[in-house]
Formats: C-alpha cells, structure tokens, sequence
C-alpha cells in the first residue's frame, strides 16, 4: 500500500496512534506512558498548549537529554495529539 502524495509517513503514523487511542480509551484500557513521553512534563505540555513549540523542545530536551531531532519528533507528534 502507498502513502498518497499529500500525506507523509509521520503523519499517516499519527493519525493511526490516534485512533489507536481512541480504541483503548472506549474499552477502557489504560497504558503507561513511557518516561521520555513529552505528555508525562507538564512543564513541556504547558508551552505545546500555548503553541510555543521551541520552548517545548528546549525544556523536553534539557529533562531527557535527547537530541534536537528527536526532540522535534516527539514534540511534533504530542502536539498533534491534544
């Protein structure tokens, strides 16, 4: 199966993710966050809200000590998800 020209890997993985969770909220089926999951800080998720991205990144990268790229990604990808 191809992805369609407008859509890009990351973003048909979101929305998958998405709808994963939607399936485990309506059964009811909770599952632990990881510890690098953006969604655990709330210091980061307070400037995600705002839509400060890059003072998210910052923040997310000096309590995990990941690179920028991931960083970006993870940020990115918790964003797309409130």
């Amino acid at each position: 199966m191809e992805p369609t020209d407008d859509v890009t890997l990351e973003q048909r993985l979101i929305a998958i993710e998405s709808k994963l969770d939607t399936i485990l909220t309506h059964l009811g089926i909770t599952h632990p966050l990881p510890e690098t999951d953006p969604r655990r800080m709330p210091e980061v998720m307070k400037f995600v809200h705002a839509g400060k991205k890059i003072q998210a990144i910052k923040v997310y990268r000096e309590r995990t000590g990941l690179g920028l790229k991931t960083a970006k990604e993870a940020i990115d990808m918790a964003a797309a998800r409130f």
